[in-house]
This record gives structure tokens, C-alpha cells and sequence, in this order.
């Protein structure tokens, strides 16, 4: 399987996201995984990516995925962001990593 990473070699974001490629992809042929496509995710309802099935919790929450949304989802965790999640507990506690990880999304999930 080719390394969907290697066109981002030396980007501290795309670094960040490979603890969270094993669940998650970023292009549009690549599917769900354990958890949903990213792909198209900024403005994006929560719980909407298309054949997904989402926890009953997850589908009450009103957000969008913004820059912010997304930063705040990695700064205080998953279980409380959106308690009931099946996502497990992942934090980025380093500002800038959550940053670089965030300007990478933008990029890769377009």
C-alpha cells in the first residue's frame, strides 16, 4: 500500500496525523475506516459523512468542523468534546502541533 503521506515528507501536521490514519482517510476514493472519511470535512455537520455509522450521541451534537471546531476537538479530547464518541481519547497537548495538524487537514482533506 503506497504511503498517501509521502507528498507531505517534513510537514509537522501530516507527522501529527499518522496516529490517526490507522481510523480515518483524506481523499475522496479512500472510504471509512474505523471512523469516517476526512475528506471534505471543513464546513462540514457533524455526523454527516455519507455511509458512516455514527454513535447515537455523536449524531446529537450541532457543530461544524471549522479550523476551530477541529483545534478545540484535539485540545480538550474527544470523551469531552463530544462525550459518547467511539473515537478514542486522542489529545495533541502542544499548541503548535495541534496547529500544524489542523493547517494540514486543510490541505489534504480538500
Amino acid at each position: 500500500q503506497a504511503d498517501g503521506l509521502a507528498a507531505f515528507a517534513g510537514d509537522r501536521g501530516a507527522e501529527v496525523f499518522r496516529a490517526c490514519e490507522a481510523c480515518h482517510t483524506l481523499t475522496p476514493d479512500g472510504g471509512n475506516r474505523a471512523g469516517p472519511t476526512l475528506h471534505g470535512v471543513f464546513g462540514r455537520r457533524i455526523a454527516t459523512a455519507p455511509g458512516y455509522a455514527y454513535s447515537p450521541a455523536f449524531r446529537q451534537f450541532d457543530i461544524v468542523w471549522t479550523a476551530d471546531t477541529i483545534a478545540r476537538l484535539f485540545e480538550i479530547g474527544p470523551a469531552r468534546f463530544t462525550p459518547g464518541t467511539k473515537m478514542p481519547e486522542q489529545v495533541v497537548q502542544d499548541a503548535e502541533d495541534r496547529a500544524a495538524l489542523v493547517r494540514f487537514l486543510e490541505k489534504a482533506t480538500r
